[in-house]
């Protein structure tokens, strides 16, 4: 095992001043009789094997070893399926809460008196905005202090919020909440990712994140579909109350699970290994003494070093965000086509999503065949599974099928004289699609960052939630001025212009990989720790 890994890479570069050594090995300097010299050796070489661990410290290095029950990947397969269903399912409850917000909107500028019809729509740009401001504090946090507080605090906050948002009496204490309450509630989307790894072995990782996926993907989809009901039942104000019962449910669990992230867990156990038996010899790979105040400043700024250094994921997150958005999109269209030029009630109105739920509800269906698809792939003559690259096959396949989607919806989502069913229909490969390229984009990303797959998301993230809320501004008046048929087709070709970049990487994308330091130092760290 490195003496330096990955970890203290991006933490913090700085050397003590008085020891010249790097921050973790200078924690144990004053008990031992060391030659500053002998650590020097370790910045330029691979410190992999047991002959290297200084003489002094040799024995004393605190890791998890095979079945130990702190090890998060061997807590029992049930309990991690359920760990996984509960994550899936808070994040479903709080994507139905961002967008179910859309069918409450005529009734809540009537009761609130809001004149500027455009104005409500800040509550769903604001919220996307919130989570990428979210994104931006509770990811890398979690890299520091690990994912259980962050869940705690974070939905903890977003509890708090929501019956602000209920019990509002005016447009401001609604977007305010709703905008802090995603900031908060960002935790489900940005950290989620990283401890699914944490508690998963590789070979089912794709399942997992499937799994999950069912929750962001499909919460915003059922957001209008379930609150036209609500609302025409109950008012608008009773989404709120809805959001609040179902995420409350979730997180309940939640705040139960113990932490995940394995450098927390081995800094926490050195620690106390060290108190127990006092003696300051024991050490973990991830031991840190850089002072707190520059660590979270780090942190938070690995993102986007992150995000504009390396082209892997630069890449990625354009591709994603376009996708995200023009789905976002879909919720400015779906009541301009289905409402305003069909005459749909607003209840049967969040029906028209239904294709695009189903689409999505079969890639999680269809997992088992992709799976397959998957492993059928080139394997790495070094690990013997296949190189992440193999699951962008699928995502070329959504590449594909988005688009043929989107037109086919342009063209036959008016007139109103074309059959409606055709558009809905239109929903399923749109759908499905998207949700290959959703699930299996972010997958790729959190599987070539490991340890950083927290900080990639969250980078991710903040791409796709700033450009899906400018499209929401935006949408409504391009939809008026280019007509909501043209505006479909130019958003369909954007989709196609845009297609080639995953079959670059499913060509490319292992050289393309290769030329990452970061990232080649990032696959030996996690074939040192046995992943």
């Amino acid at each position: 095992m490195s003496y330096f890994p990955v970890a203290n890479e991006y933490i913090d570069g700085v050397f003590n001043e008085k020891t010249n050594l790097p921050p973790r090995w200078s924690f144990y300097v004053p008990d031992f009789d060391f030659d500053v010299k002998d650590f020097e050796k370790y910045e330029q070489q691979d410190n992999s094997e047991d002959d290297d661990i200084p003489t002094a410290l040799k024995g004393f290095r605190v890791d998890f070893y095979p079945g130990d029950p702190n090890d998060p990947k061997c807590w029992s397969v049930a309990y991690r399926m359920l760990v996984v269903g509960m994550f899936a399912f808070t994040t479903l409850a709080t994507g139905i809460y961002s967008t179910a917000y859309s069918s409450g909107i005529n009734q809540m500028v009537e009761e609130l008196g809001i004149t500027n019809q455009s104005l409500p729509l800040l509550g769903i740009s604001l919220y996307l905005v919130g989570l990428a401001l979210g994104a931006l504090i509770m990811a890398p946090l979690s890299e520091t202090f690990g994912r259980r507080p962050m869940y705690i605090g974070g939905l903890t906050v977003f509890l708090a919020l929501i019956p602000i948002a209920a019990l509002a009496t005016n447009f401001t204490m609604v977007i305010v909440a709703r905008f802090l309450g995603a900031v908060a509630g960002s935790v489900m989307l940005s950290n989620v990712a990283g401890s699914i790894i944490d508690i998963t072995d590789p070979k089912y990782l794709p399942l997992a994140i499937s799994v999950y996926s069912f929750g962001p993907l499909n919460g915003p989809v059922l957001g209008p579909l379930i609150g036209g009901f609500l609302v025409e039942a109950w008012g608008w104000r009773s989404l709120n109350w809805m959001s609040l019962i179902s995420t409350a449910v979730g997180a309940a669990f939640i705040m139960t699970i113990p932490e995940t992230y394995r450098p927390t867990l081995l800094r926490k156990m050195a620690a106390q290994k060290r108190k127990e038996e006092d003696d300051l010899r024991y050490w973990s790979d991830f031991d840190d003494t850089v002072p707190l105040f520059r660590r979270i400043r780090t942190a938070v700024s690995r993102p986007f070093i992150l995000s504009f250094t390396e082209p892997v994921l630069l890449f990625w997150n354009v591709y994603i965000s376009v996708i995200y958005a023009i789905v976002q999109l879909a919720y400015v269209a779906f009541p301009i086509i289905f409402q305003g030029e069909r005459g749909w009630s607003t209840s049967i109105s969040g029906l028209a999503f239904l294709g695009v739920f189903v689409g999505i509800a079969l890639v999680l269906a269809t997992e088992p065949l992709l799976r397959k698809l998957v492993q059928r792939q080139p394997k790495n003559p070094d690990t013997g599974k296949p190189e992440p690259e193999a699951t962008v096959l699928l995502i070329c396949i959504g590449a594909v099928l988005e688009p043929v989607g989107q037109l086919m919806f342009a063209l036959t989502s008016l007139p109103v004289e074309i059959p409606f069913y055709w558009s809905i229909l239109s929903g399923v490969p749109f759908g499905y699609g998207f949700g290959l390229v959703f699930i299996y984009g972010t997958g790729y990303i959190s599987n070539v960052f490991g340890m950083y797959a927290t900080s990639a998301s969250a980078g991710n993230l903040v791409f796709r939630s700033i450009l899906g809320a400018v499209l929401v501004i935006v949408g409504k008046s391009m939809y008026a001025a280019l007509t909501p048929r043209i505006a479909g087709i130019t958003i369909g070709v954007a989709e196609v212009v845009l297609m080639p970049i995953p079959f670059i990487f499913l060509k490319w994308g292992k050289k393309i990989r290769q030329k990452s330091k970061l990232i080649r130092t990032l696959e030996e760290q996690a074939k040192k720790v046995g992943k």
